[in-house]
């Protein structure tokens, strides 16, 4: 049953057209929607929305990567506010006890105390939430070019780059993931009840691999000057979609941006732009408006696309990441939710009922009616209930759900018409003819709170009707009452 996730749930679509995935952030709509999430969550498992290059506010079109709402760091509130929860911080060792925020050789109106002073007045507001922080040292050491900052003094090496890091680590207790910033390892992939109301130091780049997470620049997307827009859409497809299928407790990181010096500015590849050939004119789509499209129609098999940093996200792309993480919701108790022990007991997580295999129709034992009762220390076994795929004839992914005697959880026939939602349900012999919708089950796992914690549930969908396998609220207290098909939670 833990392998039951057959058809994954989709997200709601968000976004029609490319002012919907560029630089229109829009309202403070965000600013809590992790704290649903289960805490036993792995940060792997989730989909963040980011910005790369943060603060990047200054210094013309060849520099600036994300929309303006205040310099000292509001811009990186408003952007937590609306649900980004992964930032991308350049910083200048300045008077050689100082980081300031660069972008290249621009000053970018911040300073690292903004940055964390920022961050730590939001996961005080909002302490179900975590923020994850790719943080590098942005003035090369030794060989600047013209376009690079250099560190004041220029004698400024990595060992005091990392001793001016550990002091902001002091300056702001209980504000960062420890484990991220201890120097000299970087830390295991945590789980959500570690890292809820902290900042996360996903990587400290050009320094090694002294601090930071296991993993978070292992599985990378970040071709910063793909010849084309379209060239770096196929390489963020490919990152996106390798989230997926790759190992599920490592991280995955891509970044959407990317820019040619004057010849492709880093709007163009995020917005798209007109070009004009021999007289035709063609829309180049940008990168955004081309992930949120991807998104929107399924892409990537509805799954997990690990942390995207983006360069002048709009609201949708933004909401569509947030929405890859419905399977990690916590959701309370309901009469749709099924608790699937190890005893083989199907347990309600509204009524805390246990489904039956109830009494036959007649003596031919041919089938009967399933309906609940209050679970036993020791199942019987007419409380009994397993998945198993069909065998003799191609089920398309679906299972039977079986009863201890060998009968399969059937929907009524009703001659050929679906019946409606609060019909009961009965046990009869698996059928293995050309019509056996009704006795096939999509099975869903989701999270959900029942116990007083975070267990696995699971969601059984009739192939036929498509409604879920649920209890009867007017019969649930009642031993004997009804188990019926219904509406599915939401």
């Amino acid at each position: 049953m833990s392998a039951a996730l057959l058809a994954p749930g989709s997200a709601g679509a968000a976004g029609t057209d490319n002012d919907d995935a560029y630089r229109s952030l829009g309202k403070a709509s965000h600013p809590d929607w992790m704290k649903d999430l289960a805490n036993d969550t792995s940060l792997a498992a989730l989909s963040l929305p980011g910005t790369h290059d943060t603060l990047a506010l200054h210094g013309g079109a060849a520099v600036q990567t994300q929309e303006n709402s205040g310099d000292s760091a509001k811009t990186l509130t408003a952007q937590l506010e609306r649900g980004i929860r992964a930032i991308d911080i350049r910083v200048r060792v300045t008077e050689n006890k100082y980081f300031t925020v660069h972008h290249g050789a621009i000053y970018q109106e911040a300073n690292f105390d903004d940055v964390l002073s920022k961050a730590q007045a939001f996961l005080g507001q909002h302490k179900g939430e975590t923020i994850v922080m790719r943080l590098k040292a942005e003035c090369p050491i030794k060989g600047a070019g013209i376009v690079d900052c250099e560190n004041d003094p220029k004698t400024v090496d990595q060992a005091k780059i990392e001793s001016i890091f550990g002091e902001y680590v002091k300056k702001y207790p209980n504000l960062f993931y420890e484990a991220s910033v201890k120097k000299g390892s970087q830390a295991a992939v945590p789980r959500l009840s570690q890292i809820r109301g902290k900042l996360v130091l996903g990587s400290f780049d050009s320094v090694g691999n002294a601090y930071g997470i296991s993993s978070f620049n292992s599985n990378q997307e970040d071709h910063w000057a793909a010849p084309t827009v379209q060239k770096k859409w196929g390489y963020v497809k490919e990152n996106v979609d390798r989230a997926v299928s790759g190992n599920k407790g490592e991280l995955y990181v891509t970044y959407t941006s990317a820019s040619k010096g004057l010849e492709r500015l880093p709007f163009e590849y995020a917005a798209g732009y007109r070009q004009v050939q021999g007289g035709v004119t063609t829309d180049i789509l940008g990168v955004n408006y081309q992930l949120m499209r991807y998104l929107n129609q399924g892409g990537a098999n509805g799954g997990r696309v690990g942390i995207v940093m983006m360069d002048f996200p709009g609201w949708a792309p933004v909401q569509n990441i947030i929405d890859r993480n419905h399977d990690s919701i916590v959701k309370g108790g309901h009469q749709g939710i099924w608790l699937v022990n190890a005893d083989k007991t199907y347990v309600n997580t509204k009524y805390n009922r246990c489904m039956v295999r109830g009494p036959e129709f007649d003596s031919s034992k041919t089938g009967g009616l399933v309906t609940q009762r209050q679970c036993q220390a020791t199942a019987p076994s007419s409380h009994q209930w397993g998945a198993e795929r069909p065998s003799s004839y191609d089920g398309k992914g679906y299972y039977w759900i079986k009863a201890s005697n060998g009968k399969c959880l059937t929907v009524p026939y009703n001659e050929g018409t679906p019946p409606k939602a609060g019909t009961q349900l009965y046990w009869w012999g698996c059928e293995t003819r050309w019509f056996s919708g009704n006795q096939l089950w999509n099975v869903i796992p989701t999270k959900v709170e029942a116990g007083g914690k975070s267990q696995s549930g699971y969601v059984f969908i009739n192939n036929w009707t498509g409604l879920c396998l649920t209890v009867d609220p007017a019969t649930a207290s009642t031993a004997g009452g009804k188990v019926t098909q219904d509406v599915c939670p939401k």
